[in-house]
């Protein structure tokens, strides 16, 4: 086991950056679970913007719109002048003004223009704002017409608005409506098995593809069939020592609801075959006569690339189409996709299950090609 003593030997002697990567995985998985993971999804709560209300016309029906808006908002009294408008929505003190003109209640039920307004440009609160006066007009003129009188119709308006339903959320994550903290950690974790994989493999490889050791090696009584088994066997032992380290952090910080997840065996298996991946991508970067500074940086490219276009740091709900359509071509892609599945999901349905295994499959098969296309490189290449 001469030739598997010499790879745990060259590993050993990149255990700092190996560790550096875990210290960064760590560190950006815990911040990202205590930033998102915390956040209370029932928190939801109205916006009271600050608007003007400007009433020429000092009717019944225009104090009751203010009284309405101000169950909504905080109304400023502004003076009726456009130049103190414009000042006041310049320096934001104000972000909406509605004007109700002279001879309003008189003229409502025929003119079914809408009221003269300023707001903030490319505002989108004021929108929120002008439903609000819309849907109260509109009620009050449903009534009139079906014979109520302006009080009326303003009493019956400010009961029918002013009920709240209850709205309950469906919790299908079992973490109160949140993403659970290891999810976000199994997010980060392709990074992780990806950089430390490829960054090690690929400088122990190195070594091994040196010709005067290869002779050296194939001149004692190590055949070639055993050097490229204790080779394989190498592999397989640095990939799952990566593995278990990156499954067994969130066991160790999370191990309550780590533990007790029902999708547990789906994240595990999910984790397996990235490491897999990743151990065939290390494979094929070593297949190329590259030198020992070039490494670090495709193991970067590799590593960050896919890291950003897949869903890794950048949330993929937030990814651009054509982004996605790129990631598609990509591993990281499809790990991404069973996460966000499992990390959404408490329980999964028959469709969902079948997407599930569509993704491991997909992973499989990428981790095949790399292999082969890897096969083929270091046949090709010249000993």
């Amino acid at each position: 086991m001469t030739v598997f003593k010499g790879f745990l030997t060259i590993t050993k002697r990149n255990l700092g950056m190996m560790f550096l990567y875990i210290a960064v995985f760590l560190t950006i998985s815990i911040f990202v679970s205590k930033t998102l993971g915390d956040s209370d999804p029932s928190g939801f709560t109205a916006k009271r913007l600050n608007i003007a209300v400007i009433d020429r016309d000092e009717s019944l029906l225009s104090k009751g719109l203010k009284n309405h808006l101000r169950q909504f908002h905080h109304v400023k009294d502004v003076p009726d002048d456009a130049a103190v408008l414009q000042d006041k929505l310049f320096y934001r003190d104000i972000y909406y003004a509605v004007i109700i003109p002279e001879n309003f209640e008189q003229n409502y039920t025929k003119n079914t223009e809408k009221l003269p307004v300023i707001k903030v440009p490319g505002s989108t609160s004021g929108h929120y704002v002008d439903q609000q006066i819309n849907t109260f007009l509109n009620n009050i003129r449903t009534l009139t017409a079906g014979g109520f009188s302006a009080s009326e119709a303003l009493e019956y308006t400010e009961e029918s608005l002013s009920f709240r339903p209850n709205v309950r959320l469906i919790d299908q994550t079992g973490h109160n409506g949140n993403m659970a903290k290891h999810a976000y950690m199994f997010q980060y974790i392709p990074y992780i098995i990806l950089s430390i994989l490829c960054y090690i493999l690929s400088y122990i490889m190195l070594s091994f593809g040196n010709k005067d050791v290869k002779n050296r090696i194939l001149c004692s009584c190590t055949s070639t069939r055993s050097m490229n088994l204790q080779l394989i066997l190498g592999h397989i032992v640095i990939g799952l020592g990566i593995f278990l380290i990156c499954v067994s952090m969130p066991a160790i910080l999370y191990p309550k609801d780590f533990l007790t997840d029902p999708n547990l065996p789906y994240y595990l298996i999910n984790s397996f075959l990235m490491m897999l991946v990743a151990l065939s991508i290390a494979f094929l970067i070593s297949s190329f006569p590259l030198r020992e500074e070039t490494i670090n940086g495709i193991v970067n490219v590799v590593s960050l690339g896919m890291s950003f276009i897949c869903g890794v740091f950048v949330s993929m709900d937030i990814l651009g189409k054509g982004v996605k359509t790129l990631a598609r071509f990509l591993p990281v892609y499809w790990y991404e996709i069973v996460n966000n599945l499992l990390a959404r999901n408490h329980s999964l349905s028959a469709s969902q299950t079948n997407e599930l295994w569509q993704c491991y499959g997909i992973q499989l098969l990428f981790a095949l090609s790399f292999l082969a296309v890897a096969m083929v490189i270091r046949r090709k290449r010249p000993s």
